[in-house]
């Protein structure tokens, strides 16, 4: 075994082959560099070598949840934030949301209703002018880009939201939502006050046409208006009288609306002439 090491390591240093201890130790060394050099070349590796792999990222969740109404000419828009991924992961880099608008009148005859066009885009860090609150998204459109400006009446409209990551992935389409806006009725005739002791008594003439009821507004500066109606069910479109009680000393502005719609959130029409009445002590 000694000599067959020997003949073998000779040609790669044979000036120092000597004989005695120095051969004993040179081929000690050899021996040991040539077991180490086998088992290197025959020891299977940890791994393949080749490109490193990148986790795979999952695009995020659609919104499922689109709810929505028209207020005349625009359309009112709102949805849940997703809270995961499509994998199930919690979805951490949202990014934005892009609403999609598509007239589907031609769905009526046979069309598809496809054209849908980007309309906006909500930064979730500067959303305005959309809002977010408790985790729901608000997006109002007024049809801006079409001309003339509005959603036209009676036509339908499909909306679609896609959720961005900031990775730059895309979830799928939500389902779509269709709108049709109507146009409001116009206030009520022969709007007027009087005050009764810390009552003011209104009265007007019914409204014309597809009218559910009016929502009388109060206020203490003119031509400034909450959203919420003083009546707190809305006035059949049958009366003709309200009586707003219980009131303090001052000065008082009205206003009336009528709507087609009788639950909130109501289709108004425009306002009615602005009425201004004083109780004194």
């Amino acid at each position: 075994m000694r000599n067959f090491f020997k003949n073998l390591l000779i040609p790669l240093h044979p000036p120092l082959v000597k004989g005695g201890w120095g051969d004993f130790f040179y081929l000690w060394i050899w021996t040991k560099i040539f077991i180490v050099t086998i088992l290197v070349a025959f020891t299977p590796s940890c791994g393949r070598k080749g490109d490193p792999i990148v986790p795979r990222l999952s695009p995020p969740a659609p919104v499922t949840d689109i709810k929505g109404f028209t207020k005349d000419s625009s359309a009112i828009l709102n949805w849940e934030i997703p809270a995961k991924n499509m994998d199930g992961i919690k979805l951490k880099d949202l990014s934005k949301f892009t609403v999609l608008r598509a007239d589907v009148s031609d769905r009526e005859t046979g069309g598809c209703g496809c054209a849908f066009v980007k309309i906006a885009v909500i930064d979730i860090q500067k959303p305005e002018p959309s809002l977010i609150k408790d985790n729901n998204v608000v997006f109002i459109d007024k049809a801006e880009d079409l001309f003339p400006a509005g959603l036209t009446y009676k036509i339908p409209y499909s909306y679609k939201i896609i959720v961005e990551a900031k990775s730059g992935l895309l979830s799928p389409e939500s389902e779509e939502i269709i709108l049709v806006p109507t146009k409001p009725p116009n206030p009520p005739s022969g709007f007027k006050a009087s005050v009764q002791n810390e009552t003011v008594i209104l009265k007007w003439e019914p409204s014309k046409g597809d009218v559910k009821g009016y929502n009388i507004y109060r206020s203490k500066t003119k031509g400034a208006y909450s959203d919420t109606p003083v009546n707190k069910e809305l006035i059949k479109s049958s009366e003709g009288a309200f009586a707003d009680i219980g009131l303090e000393p001052g000065a008082y502005y009205y206003i009336i609306r009528a709507t087609d719609t009788i639950t909130p959130p109501y289709n108004e029409g425009p306002d009615s002439e602005e009425i201004e009445i004083r109780i004194t002590k």
